[in-house]
């Protein structure tokens, strides 16, 4: 049985309430449309595409990272919709929408790409998904990492007192 099952009164709660904040305010960041942020995570995954990152990649590194030709996968408003079940027509009308605000831009060879404003103005939501990440890892892992015993709230109070 995984850790997750087997675990999954403490890790559900977890990561229900983290993603729950992850998605409220990427809600938020996207005028309420949870459709440009999914075709926004599409066009980023873009950027690292699986099978070329280095496993021990860190985030600053990524950042910092000077990409070969070639290194990001070709993506085009009929992938994004394959991709994500979003209509083509929807995800034309979106990406518009994205490009406007200067958050992606087609390069030379037609394909969309996350534009540097718009990894800077979305840090933000990188930072919390990432925090998303860490909050879930913890709880999946704790049992891998050396820590006191839990009290419970009751426990802990009637040791104060």
């Amino acid at each position: 049985m995984s850790n997750i099952k087997k675990n999954f009164g403490r890790i559900w709660p977890v990561h229900v309430d983290a993603l729950i904040v992850l998605m409220s305010r990427l809600r938020a960041s996207f005028d309420g449309d949870l459709d440009e942020a999914l075709i926004m995570a599409v066009i980023g995954s873009a950027a690292l595409p699986r099978g070329r990152v280095p496993h021990d990649l860190s985030y600053e590194d990524f950042v910092h990272m000077a990409r070969p030709k070639g290194f990001d996968v070709p993506l085009n408003t009929h992938s994004i919709a394959q991709i994500t079940g979003i209509a083509r027509e929807t995800v034309r009308r979106k990406t518009g929408r994205l490009q406007s605000r200067g958050w992606i831009e087609r390069g030379v060879d037609g394909y969309w790409k996350v534009a540097e404003a718009g990894a800077q103005e979305l840090e933000p939501m990188t930072q919390l998904s990432l925090d998303y990440l860490t909050a879930l890892s913890r709880v999946i892992f704790e049992d891998d990492i050396p820590h006191e015993p839990r009290r419970s709230r009751r426990a802990a109070a009637s040791e104060r007192d």
